[in-house]
């Protein structure tokens, strides 16, 4: 008998035997399809589909992964093994999609990833979301971890943080040599000018296939750059922008007319740093109706003086927020006689908030959070959302002391109590018939802190808010405990 197949290797000296017949015959019947995202992973006991019963369509399928399993990390050896055996292009294609997409830090790196792609033939080409990064991304990453700060200053003038190889890639990949890539993130550098051609936006305009765009620490030349960017892609859906740098946040002409895909409605911010006055906002979600609509929200928000302003701008599109409405007392003086001074945030503009996240910063002094009239704020946060609307509260208390637990908690529960269930009407019907989940949860507590604040939330929970407690509404939570 022949040992020889197309695409398939010789394998001689196997010993026949009526199991691997049996695995033969099922393996004929396989038919695989591509994934169409890459979190759809092949299974690894996936077998790989054989035309023909041959001694190598014999071996279990448990070797040959083994065997390719050595070349996990050499993607593009495996692009050249699919080509030289149909049988080995799930395994191959389940080892490349083990990895969250493609990372190109420079100019080298977007053609060494091109003459990976131009060996795998188009209709294998599976590849979903590619990352475009500065090098200085992985500096970038250690300073989140540990907390350390380098000025704005330091940022614009290191060269090494350039964003050019962002042209290069969309000039070289233009014209769907990549027609699964749905996903394209920009970010750890500065979008320079100079360095970037204006062609690059023809050159985008080619990837029709990219429904998202996240941003990620980047520094933008201004806001018609930015809007010229999204509003490259005509299939975009959603945008994501983390702390996002603009170096002129002048307002484009009215005259300006910006084209944005129709289908871009979701936006989500984190950290918006791109002004010093949006600082009580975290992060914000959005849902406008249309992609005109979320373009005109951009142009007004990226332009905007405060977090107020801003909340006004986001209107009813808003959906999720997270407040520090505590930033300001940071560092104020937690003896001090005089009225604590925190700016009012009104949300009765945003009628389709569903989900609200409050924070309550580490940074805070412990006298501050033991003084009742600090949680005024979170009442009046609460209160001025839409109550048929609201489905969620999750109020965030980070590094709390342990001798001030059981009076955070109660100021806390008294704070939500007077926003939800006002103690002078009791016999008021339920205001908030949307709400879900009341959430309070409590980061590095150790565990006499938490022990507290159980006690506490066991005697306290269950009178002030009877109703929600007894249908499992209302939870208390730990998120990390410190070490004693």
């Amino acid at each position: 008998m022949s040992d020889e197949m197309e695409g398939q290797p010789a394998a001689s000296c196997i010993i026949e035997d009526p199991a691997f017949d049996i695995e033969a015959r099922i393996l004929q019947e396989i038919e695989w399809h591509a994934p169409r995202v890459w979190w759809e992973l092949l299974p690894s006991g996936l077998l790989p589909q054989f035309y023909s019963v041959t001694v190598a369509s014999r071996i279990p399928i448990e070797i040959w992964d083994k065997i390719l399993r050595y070349l996990r990390d050499e993607r593009e050896t495996l692009g050249i093994a699919e080509e030289v055996c149909k049988g080995w292009y799930p395994i191959s294609c389940r080892l490349k999609l083990n990895h969250l997409g493609t990372t190109c830090r420079s100019m080298e790196d977007v053609h060494l990833y091109l003459r990976y792609i131009k060996t795998i033939p188009r209709q294998r080409r599976s590849e979903t979301q590619v990352s475009l990064w500065g090098s200085a991304a992985e500096e970038g990453k250690q300073r989140s971890r540990g907390g350390n700060q380098r000025s704005d200053k330091e940022d614009s003038e290191a060269e090494e943080d350039s964003l050019a190889h962002v042209g290069t890639f969309a000039a070289m990949f233009a014209g769907g040599l990549l027609p699964r890539l749905s996903t394209l993130e920009i970010g750890w550098g500065e979008w320079t000018p100079g360095a970037i051609p204006q062609s690059v936006f023809l050159h985008l305009s080619s990837f029709h296939s990219i429904t998202r765009l996240t941003l990620h620490h980047i520094t933008v030349p201004s806001i018609t750059v930015l809007l010229r960017l999204v509003c490259a892609f005509d299939r975009l859906e959603k945008l994501d922008v983390y702390s996002l740098r603009l170096l002129d946040r002048r307002v484009p002409p009215a005259s300006r007319r910006w084209t944005p895909s129709p289908s871009l409605k979701q936006l989500y911010f984190w950290n918006l740093s791109w002004a010093d006055e949006l600082y009580m906002i975290s992060s914000a979600e959005l849902e406008t109706s249309s992609g005109s609509a979320t373009a005109l929200f951009l142009s007004n928000a990226l332009s905007c003086s405060d977090s107020q302003e801003l909340l006004h701008h986001a209107g009813k599109a808003l959906r999720q927020v997270s407040i520090n409405p505590f930033e300001l007392l940071s560092g104020a003086n937690a003896h001090s006689i005089q009225p604590l001074r925190v700016p009012d945030v009104d949300l009765s503009w945003n009628v389709g908030l569903r989900d609200l996240f409050i924070r309550i910063s580490g940074s805070v002094p412990a006298a501050l959070l033991e003084r009742a009239e600090t949680y005024g704020v979170i009442q009046q946060i609460i209160s001025s959302t839409c109550p048929t609307v609201l489905e969620k509260i999750i109020i965030d208390v980070r590094r709390t002391p342990s001798a001030a637990s059981t009076s955070i908690t109660s100021h806390v529960l008294d704070a939500l109590r007077t926003a939800l269930c006002p103690p002078d009407h009791p016999l008021e019907l339920e205001k908030y018939t949307s709400l879900k989940s009341v959430e309070l949860e409590f980061c590095f507590a150790d565990e006499s802190s938490k022990r507290q604040i159980e006690a506490t939330w066991a005697n306290l929970a269950p009178m002030w808010f009877p109703s929600l407690y007894s249908r499992g509404t209302m939870s208390l939570t730990f998120s990390f405990m410190a070490l004693p």
